[in-house]
């Protein structure tokens, strides 16, 4: 049974590292996790004006950004770090809540860029994540 009743506010979910205790990517202003299935087309001349498909490959992705900030717990540094040596993440998407649902799996970094815009700003960084495997969901326990 679902422990949120109702809408899910933005400030409640975030992206999470790590498999057994994950820590959340620091000071985190946007996250985002994004499905999609490669169509294949299986028209032939016989379809007519029809298209005819069947589902393909999945695919999945990860997005974010930041405040940042060189003491953060799991932020540019350490993003920067597993972008440099190409080491899988292993990312969650969730909120804290006992019974809601969770969605997790493997990714690299494809993008990870810092900027520092204006004169009276806080310093973001954003960051893509491209699952590699299966995105499972799990209820949070």
């Amino acid at each position: 049974m679902p422990g949120t009743t109702g809408t899910v506010l933005a400030k409640a979910m975030k992206l999470y590292v790590g498999t057994t205790t994950p820590v959340a990517i620091t000071c985190q202003v946007d996250a985002s996790i994004s499905m999609s299935t490669n169509m294949i087309q299986t028209s032939c001349k016989d379809s007519g004006a029809d298209g005819s498909y069947l589902p393909g490959e999945k695919s999945w992705t990860a997005s974010g950004s930041g405040n940042f900030a060189f003491d953060a717990t799991y932020g540019w540094s350490q993003l920067f770090a597993a972008w440099k040596d190409q080491t899988i993440v292993a990312v969650v998407f969730q909120n804290t809540v006992v019974g809601d649902k969770k969605y997790s799996g493997n990714t690299y970094i494809t993008s990870l860029s810092a900027n520092s815009s204006g004169n009276d700003e806080a310093v973001t960084f954003d960051f893509e994540l491209q699952g590699t495997g299966a995105l499972v969901e799990a209820t949070i326990s």
